[in-house]
């Protein structure tokens, strides 16, 4: 079996052939704890799919507040920058050794799309995926409080408190760590 295919989603489109084509394509790194994959004042030029691992990204500025995590088995870029072709205003870190990550470039991506019926359709499918996750990410901040946020963090990766710090946590909700402290504290009386 192609590596790339058991990295990137097949979304019920692509086969093993449609893997083959864009093996060339594709770059696959391992990459180590704290390597910079985009820094603010670059354009992202990639799409990127981890295939075991976890990235982060955070703003330029002096809090470095954490605005999303991604996992093994989810992909990631700089939107704006990606899709626009300006300068990111984002730093996009690894947080764990030997995070594995496929990537192809927009250049790449358009190419198979234009020529390769089933990348087209998997492309559609793909970022209907990709909106509905951001849309659903966008409508937790909106209606949920930082508790209920992170008790959903929780229950969907189980293994983020082994994996990620309580600060960086709190951050990503967009508290303090005396309230990440309290809301952990409510948890445990239950």
């Amino acid at each position: 079996m192609n590596l790339l295919s058991e990295i990137v989603p097949r979304l019920n489109v692509l086969k093993d052939d449609d893997f083959a084509i864009a093996d060339d394509v594709f770059i696959v790194n391992i990459y180590s704890a704290g390597d910079v994959i985009l820094r603010p004042g670059l354009i992202c030029r990639k799409l990127y799919f981890i295939q075991a691992g976890l990235v982060y990204a955070y703003s330029n500025d002096e809090s470095e507040r954490i605005l999303w995590y991604e996992f093994g088995g989810n992909s990631f870029t700089d939107v704006i920058s990606f899709y626009s072709r300006l300068e990111s205003n984002i730093f996009i870190k690894v947080a764990e050794n030997k995070t594995k990550i496929a990537s192809i470039s927009f250049d790449d991506l358009d190419t198979l799309y234009s020529k390769h019926h089933n990348w087209s359709i998997w492309g559609a499918r793909f970022h209907q995926h990709e909106l509905l996750r951001l849309t659903q990410y966008y409508e937790s901040l909106r209606t949920k409080d930082a508790s209920q946020r992170y008790h959903e963090l929780v229950d969907t990766y189980p293994e983020i408190l082994q994996r990620i710090s309580l600060g960086h946590i709190a951050s990503y909700l967009g508290i303090s760590q005396v309230s990440l402290s309290r809301i952990r504290a409510g948890t445990q009386k239950k």
